[in-house]
């Protein structure tokens, strides 16, 4: 099985884990989830109903947003900064 590149830090930048450790499977499969809504906002091929959501995902700092964050090892206050001033 091939190993392939994540977008989330590319994005948001990876020097805002918490922790400052090496990720365990599930912090990269949390990871994997916040990298598919970032793809989502910014693809052109995703409809406009689930690039809404996922923009709102990412920047509502939900409850299901920041433990999704939390079991991903980021900051979820950080990655909604970033996400707001991309997106404008």
């Amino acid at each position: 099985m091939g190993r392939s590149s994540n977008s989330f830090s590319t994005w948001v930048g990876s020097p805002h884990t918490i922790g400052g450790r090496n990720s365990s499977p599930e912090e990269r499969l949390f990871v994997a989830v916040l990298s598919q809504a970032v793809h989502d906002v910014f693809s052109g091929h995703v409809d406009k109903l689930n690039r809404q959501q996922a923009k709102d995902f990412l920047t509502q700092n939900t409850w299901h947003f920041k433990m999704v964050c939390e079991l991903a090892g980021r900051d979820p206050d950080y990655v909604v900064r970033k996400m707001k001033k991309r997106i404008q």
